[in-house]
């Protein structure tokens, strides 16, 4: 038998509202804001199933950050004054149009890509029973890829539900979800996603568990 645990990687303002620096910067959330409600839809049926949920935020700043992504800044143009997902700011802050975190979910905050990387999120799953994390989340090809491959390389089954993950680039977005399907779990329709969340048989329900 099997457990899933939900896990929503990086729903901030920063990344899909509108004001946010991904919307200011003229990058379309219009597909972002759509991942948005599907997240929500999977939220509400982990909620049901009592299934655990993991909220993922990243936030930045130059004494959290390393050397290497410091390094990036201008690159990815931002200055020190000016930071994607400042700690402390609006930017950071999880988006209103997501269904909020409750008492009993797991918060994880990030400085990277992967959530698996930078906290005791490995061990407080096990100790819930879970080897399965359905994830979803933005972008595809960053936050959501990273945090799957890791979730693997930790010994979780992978699946991520094509319509509850998005990004600006949608080329890039799709060669994420390929290097998931062919190297890391499994890509499956939001209704599997549904189906999938809290199930104790997840193999079984989906019919080709990675």
């Amino acid at each position: 038998m099997s457990r899933a645990a939900l896990v929503v990687v990086d729903i901030q303002n920063d990344f899909v509202h509108p004001s946010g620096k991904v919307g200011k910067g003229n990058g379309d959330v219009a597909p972002l804001l759509a991942a948005v409600d599907a997240i929500n839809r999977l939220i509400i049926a982990a909620r049901r199933a009592t299934a655990p949920i993991v909220y993922v935020h990243v936030t930045h700043s130059p004494a959290v950050d390393t050397a290497a992504y410091r390094a990036r800044y201008v690159k990815r143009g931002m200055s020190v004054d000016d930071l994607l997902c400042a700690e402390g700011s609006w930017g950071a802050e999880f988006y209103d149009g997501l269904e909020q975190p409750e008492s009993d979910d797991l918060i994880v905050t990030k400085h990277g890509y992967d959530a698996f990387a930078v906290s005791d999120l490995t061990a407080r799953l096990n100790e819930l029973g879970v080897d399965t994390i359905i994830v979803t989340g933005v972008v595809t090809e960053l936050c959501v890829l990273g945090t799957a491959s890791g979730g693997f390389e930790r010994g979780f089954h992978v699946i991520v539900p094509r319509e509850a993950t998005s990004s600006v680039d949608h080329i890039a977005a799709e060669a994420a979800l390929k290097l998931v399907a062919d190297f890391y779990g499994s890509v499956v329709s939001l209704e599997e996603g549904i189906a999938a969340v809290g199930h104790q048989d997840v193999e079984s329900t989906l019919g080709q568990q990675a």
